[in-house]
């Protein structure tokens, strides 16, 4: 099978190209400027993957389904470029969406995908999805819904929020009174921690990114809501620690073991 990664010169299709091979399949990276071009691929390969940032993938999917037999993305959005794949392309053309969950590891064992197959999933999907799974990769099955109201709005754009939230904090503390080194020098290992996934977060080439995926995700406004509900709860002391711990069940004692292994990287 013919394997069109339509921008593919990034990261995603050098990830990506050798497992497809390795799985027997020939791939084709293709990009505005290369020869053969994104639509070009897409007349010639099986199945075309979408992976562009989030902008510009609507105008990308419109301009490779009507040659495509098969489309998936790599998109950390799945409600609207799915929703764009089926109206796109024709009734015959395969549709199933992917949300690799790392962004370039040494190896896709035990790394998490999730996947979204539709009413148009076909062969041409299953044997990209065998693909990833030959490699190792762990394949979680959700409903684009799903992936955009929890993985996409609790997973990722309320952590950032939060981190956001607290860095500017940290900004107040630094104009105030003290450096951001000096005190982080004066904090407890938990929040060392916290500054350094906060300056980890904030890193440049995550800008983009995670602006589109609160753009582009239809469940923002509502997880916004949810957001602001859990705060005012928390300031206005409208919580127990017992409940907290709850949620974590029978692992609990796994999660804190987790935490401790990390903080343990930053001294008792």
């Amino acid at each position: 099978m013919i394997i069109n990664i339509a921008g593919g010169t990034g990261t995603m299709g050098k990830v990506h190209k050798p497992i497809f091979e390795a799985a027997g399949h020939k791939v084709i990276l293709s990009g505005r400027k290369t020869s053969p071009n994104l639509e070009e691929a897409a007349q010639i390969a099986d199945v075309t993957i979408v992976s562009v940032p989030i902008p510009a993938t609507e105008e990308v999917i419109q301009g490779v389904a009507p040659y495509s037999g098969a489309l998936m993305d790599f998109t950390g959005v799945k409600t609207l470029p799915i929703e764009w794949m089926l109206n796109y392309s024709n009734d015959s053309c395969q549709v199933a969406g992917l949300h690799p969950l790392y962004r370039e590891p040494a190896t896709l064992r035990e790394q998490t995908i999730i996947y979204c197959p539709t009413f148009r999933t076909g062969n041409k999907c299953k044997e990209v999805l065998d693909a990833l799974v030959g490699a190792g990769a762990d394949i979680t099955i959700m409903n684009p819904e799903q992936h955009d109201r929890w993985v996409l709005s609790r997973a990722q754009n309320s952590r950032t929020a939060l981190l956001a939230a607290y860095a500017l904090l940290l900004k107040q503390v630094a104009e105030e009174d003290i450096t951001l080194k000096a005190f982080y020098k004066v904090s407890p290992p938990p929040t060392k921690a916290l500054i350094d996934l906060i300056a980890r977060q904030f890193n440049q080439d995550n800008d983009e990114l995670y602006a589109s995926m609160r753009k582009f995700n239809p469940f923002q406004k509502s997880e916004n809501s949810d957001l602001i509900l859990a705060l005012s709860k928390v300031l206005n002391g409208d919580f127990d620690s017992a409940s907290i711990r709850g949620i974590f069940g029978e692992d609990l004692a796994k999660y804190q073991k987790r935490a401790e292994k990390i903080i343990s990287l930053y001294g008792k």
